[in-house]
């Protein structure tokens, strides 16, 4: 019944011209559908395919053809269950759309390749996604120009393996998982989180959509089949999202990839007893050598345990099941597992005992979800205790919710102003996801790099200039321009476990709502020199001798460039308001790189103009106006 009256109420819409009204009840009509033949008292069981054939009428009128395509192609595969007058009405719009495409085949981009750009597909092939110097065969996703090195302190970071310019694009990554906040699953895809225009639904549920048969098929295939029975409980529960993306983790490789995975853990964590055994016969040892082995033991302690006790049978029973499971080639996949999420901190051994237990009950709850879901082949019953396969999921899960807790990121989408393209533009968050080489950049409360979200795709994109071996590092949340620095801290510290001693923290650089211009640090102009010196009150003052390279200088030409790259942030800034973000990156691009060239923040200016050219290169990521319709 819901979904005939919407139907009716779009076609009310439509002759009305309320178009985005229309769209909006004709896709409630298609996802409130039940399967034909399931409801035989309403529309003789067949609601789907009129509900497709109704929206394909509104793509027509609009000349939307690939869409009205799409949805005719829907009714199709439902052709023997439709009456002859349906048929006749189904050839003749399918005509219509296949006429028309051929006549316009080479102007026109498929449905796939949307959907594919949106899911970042496509990022590859088109240049201005193209990753700097090409992708780093050490770091999937990465450019050539980063480089990852292990410290004592600060343990694994990226860092430049080249000069790097504002605007070079060092990262595009898919996720590793990712999942779609609850709030918006009736606006954006489940899948690929792309907004939707004509969403279809699973054949089983009625509470995600996607934006096509393509993300529909993939998610069916995977996670969604486990997730379907269980999503309402899950949502219900009041459980948070990185608790669901536990669970997506696991429900996306399913009961053979994670057994997969936990065997490769265990192989790589005997090979890490190897290593230590070897280490403890050595009497001298570096100190970051006793850092790495006292971070395996701790990371690994309890798959070791569990590794030994369950003993060779139930290794070989795995083997047999994935072999079942996967066939023949379960077994050399079993060995090309991509476990870098694995080796992302947890800090499992700084938790207390209350945070352990509330991780591991919540474990327990998903595990017990995947129980009742058919995950397992032949779970146990509530009698009787978990069989080894199941604790090894079990065991994931909760290591799950222990990584994601640092490593995860929050996927957005810049909703335009209705009146200026940046005036009144905000993020808005979507979703979150894991993404295996972004989590190894540290924080900085001057972060090096911005990034930005295209569909489930993260980019992320320098907006200063780096010399090699310099620290590329993102932001957490907490920005020196917007938070003082004990709030800074204090954050950094409760949510993500370190005591922030960056450059601004340090210093204690001004927020950006009391610096000015005047806070701006010269550098000294011999070559070589490393100094760094105030900016002079008066001219008078700007010929001294430097106190480190005992040289004679003159801070007049340098104060000169600054004052030029001043005058190319306000060209910048009026690229923006006429709506232009290339021209401003344009002149952003080139004060950024010449200012941190002889000068050191803070500088109004500068952070002004970092700030902009962040929001025009997001302009290039999703974006969402209010008053858009197709």
């Amino acid at each position: 019944m819901a979904s005939r009256a919407r139907r009716l109420e779009g076609f009310e819409a439509l002759a009305a011209e309320e178009r985005r009204k229309a769209l909006l009840l004709f896709s409630q009509a298609i996802l409130r559908a039940p399967l034909p033949g399931k409801c035989k008292t309403v529309d003789r069981g067949l609601g789907l395919p009129l509900a497709f054939l109704a929206r394909a009428e509104a793509f027509l009128t609009w000349n939307e053809y690939r869409f009205a395509l799409e949805d005719l192609t829907f009714v199709e595969e439902m052709n023997h269950l439709l009456p002859n007058e349906l048929r006749t009405m189904l050839a003749r719009k399918k005509e219509t759309c296949e006429k028309f495409l051929r006549a316009n085949e080479k102007s026109l981009v498929s449905i796939e390749q949307v959907s594919d750009r949106r899911n970042g597909a496509l990022v590859a092939t088109e240049e201005k996604y193209v990753l700097k110097g090409g992708e780093n065969p050490r770091l999937p996703g990465a450019s050539t120009f980063l480089d990852v090195e292990e410290t004592v302190n600060a343990g694994k970071r990226v860092i430049a393996a080249k000069n790097i310019e504002p605007g070079n694009r060092l990262i595009i990554e898919s996720p590793h998982a990712a999942i779609l906040l609850p709030e918006f699953f009736g606006t954006h895809c489940q899948h690929c989180f792309s907004r939707f225009k004509a969403p279809i639904g699973c054949p089983d549920c009625s509470s995600v959509a996607f934006c096509g048969r393509k993300c529909r098929d993939t998610a069916l295939a995977s996670y969604h089949k486990y997730e379907c029975k269980i999503l309402v409980l899950l949502i219900g529960s009041g459980m948070s999202v990185l608790s669901m993306l536990a669970l997506r983790m696991a429900t996306q490789v399913g009961p053979a990839g994670c057994l997969r995975i936990h065997r490769a853990l265990n192989r790589q964590d005997s090979a890490a007893d190897g290593e230590e055994i070897a280490e403890s016969s050595t009497i001298t040892t570096t100190a970051e050598k006793l850092s790495k082995s006292a971070k395996r033991r701790s990371r690994r302690k309890k798959l070791r345990d569990s590794r030994r006790a369950k003993g060779e049978e139930t290794v070989e029973e795995e083997r047999r099941e994935i072999k079942g499971e996967e066939g023949e080639d379960g077994e050399k996949m079993a060995e090309n597992v991509d476990l870098r999420v694995y080796d992302l901190v947890t800090h499992e051994k700084r938790r207390t005992a209350k945070d352990f237990f509330e991780r591991s009950l919540m474990a327990a709850f998903l595990f017990k979800c995947l129980q009742k879901v058919g995950f397992f082949d032949n779970p146990s019953s509530n009698e009787e205790t978990p069989n080894d396969r199941e604790i090894a999921v079990a065991s994931l899960l909760l290591k799950h919710l222990q990584l994601l807790q640092f490593n995860a990121h929050e996927v957005f989408e810049t909703r335009l102003g209705m009146e200026h393209r940046f005036r009144g533009s905000k993020p808005i968050y979507i979703g979150v996801a894991i993404y295996p080489t972004v989590a190894r950049f540290n924080h900085d409360c001057y972060p090096a790099v911005t990034r930005y979200f295209l569909g489930r795709c993260i980019v992320i994109r320098a907006i200063r200039s780096l010399r090699p071996g310099d620290v590329v590092a993102e932001n957490y949340g907490p920005i020196f321009t917007k938070r003082n620095l004990e709030e800074r801290r204090r954050n950094l510290a409760g949510r993500y476990w370190f005591f922030c001693e960056c450059n601004a923290c340090r210093e204690n650089w001004p927020c950006l709502e009391i610096m000015t211009n005047d806070d701006v640090r010269l550098r000294c102009p011999t070559k070589g020199c490393s100094n760094i010196h105030q900016r002079p009150r008066n001219s008078s003052k700007s010929i001294f001798e430097c106190s480190s390279c005992r040289r004679k200088i003159d801070l007049r030409k340098p104060l000169d460039h600054v004052r030029e790259c001043e005058q190319l942030y306000a060209r910048g800034f009026e690229a923006m308001e006429k709506e232009q973000p290339e021209k401003a990156l344009e002149a952003f691009f080139e004060a950024t790189s010449k200012f941190h060239k002889i000068a050191m923040p803070p500088h109004k200016d500068t952070h002004l103009a970092e700030i902009a050219a962040s929001a025009c290169m997001a302009d290039e990521g999703n974006v969402y106006r209010l008053d858009s319709f197709l």
